[in-house]
């Protein structure tokens, strides 16, 4: 078996942009919420196991685990079957262990079923268990088990299916369930079709500035730089079935050296309990002509848009940010600061 490490390869996320176009795109600035890693499939394995490193730093909201694999030796018997698989999820403080078995309830009995157990287990104890009808029961015929790890909402969601994905059972995750490494094992002869793993950092962190609310008062009121301040909304043009606004936002900009970074201040009404002060909004890019900018925004649902869209200043006092496709532009006025 090929190391797994060579197994992984990294692809572009697909971002639907909020202003209602889809289009293959990176966050701003190399900032992306997904990172989907995919591990080389069909495989087999034989009593044996492949594994991956997961993220599972500061800001990591959700983790989602998809492998779909088809069981050899798991026909008609008394009891449950010796061959089964699973996905073990291992830190450093626990081991946290789903695993599906089949079987028979009462085999030559009338009243006999095929059973399919999912359980999971924390360092060997029993935290749920569900006989689930809708896994195939057959042996070589394919099964997905999907695992949810949602740190925002603390719960571990455990789902899967034969022909469909369904919710199965969620448990609540501990302060130690944060796994930093997953294995895929077999008990038998398990053959994988698909293994996924996606990692989706929570906005507040991707989005991240190293600015301050009192920094950055501090630095606009020393600014001479005239387009440099504070800048709140004052009007919009749109047409409602290409764009809906996230917000009547209050926004500052900074220079960065090659342009301005546009900073979210306040004023977001789309996921507003997610856009906090200080987050990045989008950024400046002089063009050839004065007071004339490229424009990347980072929308209301952290999405960003960088193609066709542009940015003016007029007399220092008036931003106007244009999305022409979208039938859409928001205008900002200067607001007056005092100078230190």
């Amino acid at each position: 078996m090929k190391d797994s490490s060579s197994l992984l390869r990294v692809l572009s996320p697909v971002f639907l942009i909020m202003l209602m176009i889809s289009l293959w795109s990176m966050s701003a600035y190399g900032r992306t919420l997904t990172k989907r890693f995919y591990v080389e499939t069909p495989a087999v394995l034989c009593d044996s196991s492949v594994s991956v490193d997961m993220e599972c730093g500061e800001g990591i909201g959700l983790t989602v685990v998809d492998v779909r694999g088809a069981m050899d030796g798991i026909g008609e018997r008394p009891g449950l079957a010796q061959a089964y698989w699973g996905i073990d999820m291992l830190s450093a403080g626990d081991t946290l262990r789903l695993t599906l078995r089949h079987g028979n309830s009462a085999f030559g009995d009338i009243l006999d079923r095929r059973q399919n157990i999912l359980s999971l287990h924390r360092n060997g104890v029993t935290v749920a268990e569900k006989d689930v009808s809708r896994f195939e029961s057959s042996s070589g015929v394919y099964n997905t088990l999907r695992i949810e790890l949602d740190r925002s909402k603390g719960l571990l969601k455990i789902g899967g299916g034969g022909k469909s994905v369904d919710d199965i059972f969620s448990v609540p995750l501990l302060p130690s369930d944060n796994p930093e490494r997953l294995t895929v094992w077999g008990r038998g002869r398990l053959t994988l079709s698909s293994f996924s793993v996606e990692s989706v950092m929570m906005p507040q962190h991707a989005f991240a500035t190293s600015w301050t609310a009192d920094a950055l008062a501090d630095y606009l009121s020393r600014s001479v730089d005239e387009v440099e301040g504070y800048w709140q909304y004052l009007d919009r043009e749109n047409d409602p079935v290409y764009a809906r606004p996230g917000g009547r936002y209050l926004l500052a900009l900074v220079g960065n050296g090659e342009g301005y970074d546009i900073i979210y201040v306040d004023g977001a009404e789309t996921r507003r309990d997610q856009w906090m002060p200080m987050m990045l909004k989008g950024r400046l890019k002089p063009t050839v002509f004065i007071d004339h900018y490229d424009l990347e925004w980072i929308d209301a649902t952290f999405d960003t848009i960088d193609r066709d869209i542009h940015a003016s200043v007029t007399d220092k006092a008036i931003l106007t940010l244009s999305f022409p496709l979208l039938k859409t532009t928001l205008r900002f006025s200067k607001m007056p600061l005092a100078r230190k």
